[in-house]
């Protein structure tokens, strides 16, 4: 057993970080001073406490360190020493939770717990951050920290001087990632400590925007957006090993072992330019990124505020094209890297994006992509109904691009539309839902995805005196015929009133002529639609009165002729 061959009062001083009188300590250009407290007039030492201690019930030992015999009665000019370990925690904010990451304080025997923005953590406190899962942390001087999916940390010191601001902060990340944006230090006389340590490295700041990683094979990656940070090695058994300087566009891999890598330059960050500006998928999310040389991976993330720290995803993998679930209509900053074959993420591209997706726009119904309708009675029909619709736009243009929108119907109510002021021609139609807000104003969903359809003339209506009547060859029957166009067929319908409210007969013909079956004497009214090979058809006719009369039947059941060929009616 070892023991201290200090003077007892020296070994005490040393013990809490203190320098005795005339002894000087060796330590860290970044560790906090302690603080040297010239007495005034009217001090008495829990006063002196009461001001730089977070705990002033300490006063007493203070008093024991300076070896002030009268707490009451400091003497005026006498220096009194605090030490920096006394001084007090800085707090930590939790300012952002997605996910279901977890918290515990280890000081305070508590459990697991569910992580919540605005908690407030202190030092010693462990985070562990899952799959699917983000946390942001905001320091008392503005610094940030995101931690990133599959990762844990421990906040190892937090530390700082309530007099001077003065501040040192060391994390403890064993597994995962984390970005930090460091707040720099504008007076460089006061310190400050920001350390990120893993298991293989420690990386040191003053102020910059920096990632720290550690990789499934064990290695610890750093990268550096702006400013300068120090990457330290160490051996299995913590003993330093090299160390370098990183700057601004600038990353090192540290191997499992401690070999700290040489820094290299952060590959270019990746094109957006290929995504659109408004995002209006109901159903996923995607995302292209271009291509870097040199890539092995690429990396995107979305966040809901422009500094990044609100994440809601993130992804990696070697294909420039990403697909999420989608997400709520709104504005987002989008994120992506490159990462190089040491895993050392690039420069980052960053744009805002907005999605728009609902009200979802209706479907097609009629016509069929790519569909023929007729300029007189052609119709664009979409499907109607969903919560909270008010009406639905539709559009008709010439290209698909709708620069030059032909037709355009305002909000109507019913999911339709006519074409008759069109000319014959290939055109494409969109449509989209517009819903009711809860304050009455109208809100429009985007538009569906363009869609073609042809129009062409439809075939020439039959006119009433078209409709030839014939004598028929057969008791009570009609026989019709009527003028066509080749390969043309027709619907025909037979009914009692020329409202056709319920027809009698109606059937499909391939040839301009009809035979009825037999009828019972009386009136009856015949219309024709004409159908022609290019799938458009004319409207009905105008319906034809005609009459069956009751013929005399001969013994052979035909029917009885006069000499000139007419049939011979019987007695009514």
């Amino acid at each position: 057993m070892f023991r201290s061959r200090l003077p007892l009062s020296t070994a005490i001083w040393l013990a809490i970080g203190v320098a005795a009188p005339g002894l000087a300590l060796a330590a860290s250009a970044d560790q906090l001073p302690d603080i040297r407290h010239t007495v005034v007039s009217g001090d008495t030492l829990e006063g002196v406490a009461q001001r730089y201690l977070k705990d002033p019930q300490q006063w007493r030992a203070v008093g024991t360190l300076n070896g002030v015999k009268d707490p009451l009665r400091l003497r005026v000019g006498s220096v009194i020493v605090i030490p920096a370990h006394m001084v007090g925690y800085q707090e930590v904010t939790i300012t952002h939770v997605k996910g279901v990451a977890r918290m515990r304080s280890p000081q305070s025997g508590s459990d697991w717990q569910s992580a919540a923005s605005g908690t407030i953590l202190t030092e010693g406190d462990e985070l562990q951050v899952p799959a699917g899962s983000y946390v942001s942390l905001r320091f008392a001087d503005g610094s940030s920290v995101r931690i990133n999916e599959n990762s844990q940390l421990k906040l190892s010191e937090l530390r700082k001087n309530s007099r001077t601001d003065e501040q040192q902060s060391v994390l403890d990340l064993s597994q995962g990632g984390l970005e930090s944006h460091v707040t720099p230090v504008v007076d460089q006389r006061r310190k400050r400590k920001f350390e990120i340590k893993t298991p293989m490295a420690t990386t040191s700041v003053r102020g910059t925007v920096f990632s720290v990683s550690v990789t499934d094979s064990g290695k610890a990656i750093t990268a550096v957006d702006k400013g300068v940070v120090q990457v330290q090695g160490y051996t299995a058994k913590r003993q330093p090993a090299q160390q370098a300087l990183v700057p601004a566009g600038s990353g090192v891999a540290v191997q499992a072992s401690g070999q700290v890598g040489t820094p290299v330059a952060l590959l270019e960050a990746p094109s957006l330019e290929r995504n659109p500006a408004v995002f209006e998928d109901a159903n996923f999310l995607t995302l292209q990124v271009g291509e870097v040389p040199g890539a092995r991976q690429y990396a995107v993330l979305l966040a809901l505020d422009a500094d990044l720290s609100r994440v809601i995803l993130r992804q990696s993998h070697a294909s420039p094209s990403f697909r999420f679930e989608a997400v709520p209509d709104g504005t987002y900053y989008l994120s992506a890297r490159a990462l190089d074959a040491q895993d050392i993420p690039g420069k980052p591209a960053v744009q805002t994006i907005k999605v728009k997706a609902t009200p979802i726009p209706p479907l097609y119904s009629s016509p069929a992509p790519d569909g023929l309708i007729g300029l007189s009675d052609g119709e664009l029909l979409c499907t109607e109904g969903g919560s909270g619709i008010a009406g639905y736009r539709i559009q008709v243009s010439a290209s698909r691009d709708f620069s030059q929108p032909l037709q355009d119907s305002g909000v109507v109510d019913n999911c339709q539309a006519s074409v008759t002021g069109l000319g014959e021609g290939h055109y494409f139609w969109r449509a989209a839902s517009v819903r009711q807000l809860a304050d009455g104003s109208l809100d429009q969903g985007p538009f569906a995805q363009p869609q073609a359809f042809k129009t062409g003339s439809n075939p020439a209506v039959l006119g009433a005196d078209a409709l030839n009547a014939a004598e028929p060859s057969a008791p009570n029957l009609l026989q019709l015929s009527w003028p066509a166009e080749p390969n043309q067929r027709f619907n025909l319908q037979l009914a009692k009133d020329e409202s056709f409210a319920s027809p009698l007969a109606s059937t499909q013909l391939d040839q301009p002529q009809w035979t009825s079956d037999p009828l019972v004497a009386g009136d009856y009214y015949v219309r024709i639609q004409v159908l022609d090979p290019s799938g458009l058809k004319s409207r009905y006719s105008d319906p034809r009165k005609l009459t069956v009369e009751p013929s005399v039947v001969t013994g052979a059941g035909t029917v009885l002729r006069t000499g000139e060929g007419k049939a011979v009616l019987s007695p009514r």
